[in-house]
């Protein structure tokens, strides 16, 4: 797990970073503060939990495993931007042999996971992993339909 900026180091702060190679380019304020911006990919690890959730989905329907994992995160990674910025599409990689998702969250989320990260003190990618494990329980499909239930 980890996130797509550097950790901090200590800096001296009498001594400006030697650019002689860049002339005539200049420093730009983004207005981020300092060590914190944008995520622009995350990678968790896939829990116990979101496996046996896959395992399960891909039973019921049949399905491979490496489907039902893509499957059961781009359900929980859809929910979560959806409760997050309203978005309705999602973009992400699911490597089943390594046991990772690489997810680039949207700016608001990134937001929300930085300031998550910064009341608690996990990183971005451990809060969205739980965000995940959360989320990922959510979709149990029409077998866990108690047997006096309607029909839909």
């Amino acid at each position: 797990m980890r996130a797509l900026h550097p950790p901090r180091t200590r800096r001296q702060r009498s001594c400006r970073p030697d650019l002689s190679g860049l002339r005539g380019v200049r420093a730009v304020r983004t207005g981020v503060p300092r060590g914190r911006g944008l995520l622009l990919s995350l990678t968790i690890d896939l829990t116990e939990r979101f496996v046996a959730a896959a395992d399960e989905w891909a039973e019921a329907r049949l399905e491979e495993r490496e489907t039902a994992l893509e499957t059961k995160a781009e359900q929980a990674l859809l929910e979560i931007e959806y409760l997050v910025s309203g978005r309705t599409e999602v973009s992400f990689d699911v490597d089943a042999e390594a046991g990772r998702i690489d997810y680039a969250p949207s700016d608001e989320l990134s937001r929300l996971l930085s300031a998550q990260a910064d009341e608690t003190g996990l990183d971005e990618a451990t809060i969205l992993r739980l965000h995940v494990d959360l989320f990922v329980g959510a979709f149990p499909g029409d077998d866990d339909r108690p047997p006096n239930a309607p029909p839909v």
